[in-house]
Parts: structure tokens; C-alpha cells; sequence
């Protein structure tokens, strides 16, 4: 399957690359390396985003390009890291038209619904991850820009090596470090360790707010749009977040849910082990990793805040004590 996938963005003149609305590190980082690395090859590229980019992807630099088309049509459409059609957002009315051919790469290996023409979709870490491979094999020379894109994707979706690591994803890591004029700090500073005023503010609601269920081990945190109002953020500050109440040793399973200006929750699952938080995200029509997911729910504050305990309590078996 590898070897169609080359021979895809090979033989591609004119390429564009999609990823999923609220596009994250993993999307991002994979859309601009695969950019990068065809434009070696002499193709033209465009890039596609249904999102409004948070603070943190100042590290990519100047995004301008992203969403503005430069080509008629297209010889190839690249999905990345994204399990359907419905994550394109917008674009999922669009994407195919005028296009010879739709590749999806993807490493939600469970959930993809393989709606491309030729479907790449396996087990790792990240879809950065597999990237690698990819880029290798089409004979380009990993560069000090692919390598902080790559690195990106993978610090971010494995939450920093805590979470959907396997033997393959240190391997690469380890190849991309080797390219030379960067340390991983270069890459994980700007991401992680930038946080704003504004969202410290909001943090300190965050640890305010957490409630406890089932004896401690499951935690939850909902933030009205007040909250974003008050503390002047959005919805993006709160990318890592959602991960805080699995520091505490008791915490198994732990959810953080922030309401848009549009009544809707965009809502964040997480747990250890082998808990599935990708089964109560699916309760809700969501999906993702086993210990990574997230869901949309529209409703009122008290109403979903219930169903997210009620749900819980009911996918995962669990009893509040």
C-alpha cells in the first residue's frame, strides 16, 4: 500500500493537502511537511484548513498560504489525519471536485471510514509519524523544517511520549533529532511552554472548577462562555488542558468541555490505560485515540454536563460513590 501512495504523489503535478476543522499539531504539522516535501520534488501545493489557528501554531511562522488557492484544479487530494468526510468542515463539500484522484493518510486506525480512492491508514502515534516513512520513500532528504513539523505532530498527539507511543514512534523521533540545528526543546517550547496571561487566568478557573466522581477517578471540568469572555480567550487556550486532571494519581478518566459562542461544547476525553475514552466520545458521535478523544454537544450547561457524567458512568461501568 506504501508503494501506491508514493507512486500517487509522484506522479501528482498539482497537489492539495486537507486536514480536520480545529485542525491540531498533528494535522498542521503533517499538512505543511508533506508540503515542504513535495515542493522539493517540483510539485505545487496548496493547503487547506477549516480552523482558526491557536496561539501555538506561531511556531509554523507565516500561515497566510494556508486556504488560498493558487491552482484551477488539482491532480491529487492529500486527507490527513482525518477519519471521514464530515471533519473537512467545510471543505468536505468541495475537496474532490476537479480532482483525479483522493489519497487519505490517516493513523485513527479504528475510526477511518476509508472515503478516499486509495486509503493509508495504520496503527502509530501520529499521521506525522507515518509521514516520515512516506517522505523517505518518495526520496526526499528529511530538512531541519520537515523535522520540527514531523516532531510537532508527535510530541502533541502523544501528549508529550504519555500516551499512543509504540516502539516506531522513538525510532522516528530519533531520526528526525538526528537531522542537526535544533534541539527538542526548539520544538517543545514554543508549543508547550507559551502560555499566555489571558490563559493562565483561564487555567486557574480550570483547576477551580474540576469535580470528582466514582471515589476520585473521574474528574470534569466545564467552562461556560463566560469563562472565555471574562478572562479574554477562546476555545484554542485551552489546548492543553484537557490532560491536568490525569496528574493526580487517583484520576483514571477525565473530561474538559468549553462552550463556543455558538452554544455548542467542544468536548475533550482522557484516560489511562486501557480505558477507553474514545468509547464515551463515540456515545456522543465523537471518535479518536483509546486514550485521546473528543465530541461537539449542543445543549445547556446543566443538561450537558449531566450527559457527560450520565454517558460516562454508562460506557465505562462505572458506579458514583
Amino acid at each position: 500500500m506504501k508503494t501506491k501512495v508514493v507512486e500517487l504523489l509522484k506522479s501528482a503535478e498539482s497537489v492539495a493537502i486537507y486536514s480536520h476543522i480545529n485542525s491540531d499539531c498533528d494535522a498542521m504539522g503533517s499538512s505543511l511537511a508533506l508540503k515542504e516535501a513535495l515542493e522539493i520534488l517540483g510539485k505545487k501545493v496548496d493547503v487547506y484548513s477549516n480552523s482558526n489557528f491557536p496561539a501555538s501554531f506561531a511556531f509554523y511562522g507565516d500561515l497566510s498560504f494556508v486556504n488560498k488557492k493558487t491552482q484551477d484544479k488539482y491532480d491529487l487530494a492529500v486527507c490527513l489525519d482525518t477519519a471521514n468526510e464530515a471533519r473537512l468542515g467545510k471543505f468536505k463539500f468541495t475537496y474532490r471536485k476537479g480532482v483525479k484522484n483522493v489519497l487519505v493518510i490517516d493513523h485513527h486506525h479504528t475510526a477511518n471510514e476509508k472515503y478516499g480512492k486509495v486509503n493509508y491508514v495504520l496503527q502509530a502515534s501520529a499521521t506525522a509519524e507515518m509521514l516520515y516513512d512516506i517522505i523517505v520513500s518518495l526520496g526526499v532528504k528529511i530538512n531541519t523544517k520537515i523535522s520540527k513539523f514531523l516532531l510537532s505532530g508527535i510530541l502533541t498527539d502523544t501528549g508529550k511520549f504519555t500516551h499512543s507511543v509504540n516502539e516506531n514512534t522513538f525510532v522516528v523521533v530519533s531520526k528526525l533529532l538526528a537531522v542537526g540545528g535544533f534541539s527538542i526543546e526548539d520544538v517543545v517550547n514554543p508549543i508547550f511552554n507559551s502560555m499566555s496571561n489571558n490563559s493562565f487566568q483561564m487555567l486557574k478557573r480550570v483547576y477551580n472548577y474540576m469535580e470528582f466522581y466514582c471515589g476520585g477517578k473521574f474528574a470534569l471540568v466545564v467552562l461556560r462562555r463566560s469563562d472565555f469572555i471574562e478572562t479574554g480567550t477562546t476555545l484554542d487556550d485551552t489546548d492543553a488542558f484537557p490532560d491536568l486532571p490525569l496528574q493526580l494519581e487517583s484520576v483514571k478518566f477525565c473530561i474538559l468541555a468549553s462552550e463556543d459562542d455558538k452554544g455548542y461544547f467542544r468536548v475533550s476525553f482522557r484516560s489511562k490505560g486501557e480505558i477507553s475514552a474514545r468509547a464515551v466520545a463515540e456515545s456522543f458521535g465523537g471518535g479518536g485515540h483509546l486514550n485521546a478523544s473528543g465530541c461537539k454537544i449542543f445543549g445547556e450547561y446543566e443538561d450537558v454536563k449531566q450527559k457527560l457524567i450520565d454517558s460516562t458512568l454508562s460506557v465505562l461501568g462505572w458506579k458514583n460513590d
